[in-house]
């Protein structure tokens, strides 16, 4: 995400964290898919942060919804409370992260899964980029 949109770089912040929470949802979906002998602690876990992101996909839209229904009206409360919930999507996503290295060094079955490995690999990477831009609008707006 580029941090060239003014007073619109809280409403991309949002938009970008609703399209990665529902990525990295999915994504528990996918692993469990694919390793279809995965151990029940990481069964387990990949559901539970299926859920939690879920739910914050959820509020991410419905702060995008008020946004809308405002015309986009920004007061200092409302972009706080948007660097509020984008700092817990960056967290969410950094614990998501170390769950999965996690998984992927000690899980037996993904690592007896040359393709269970790549996708984990893959859906590290992207992860990874959300943190970045997560990462790079909190320095942005603690600039401001």
């Amino acid at each position: 995400m580029q941090l060239c949109y003014g007073d619109k770089n809280n409403i991309r912040i949002l938009e970008e964290a609703k399209f990665w929470k529902r990525q990295e949802s999915e994504h528990t979906v996918v692993i469990r898919k694919i390793i279809q002998d995965l151990e029940d602690e990481f069964v387990e876990k990949l559901d539970e942060y299926q859920k939690i992101l879920s739910a914050t996909e959820a509020t991410i839209l419905q702060y995008i919804e008020r946004l809308n229904r405002s015309c986009y009206a920004m007061t200092p409360e409302l972009v706080q409370k948007i660097a509020n919930i984008i700092e817990i999507t960056l967290r969410q996503s950094e614990i998501f992260v170390n769950f999965l290295n996690t998984m992927a060094k000690e899980s037996e079955a993904v690592k007896n899964n040359l393709t269970a490995s790549v996708v984990i690999n893959h859906i590290i990477r992207e992860s990874e980029y959300y943190i970045g831009i997560a990462k790079a609008y909190l320095s942005h707006i603690a600039y401001r």
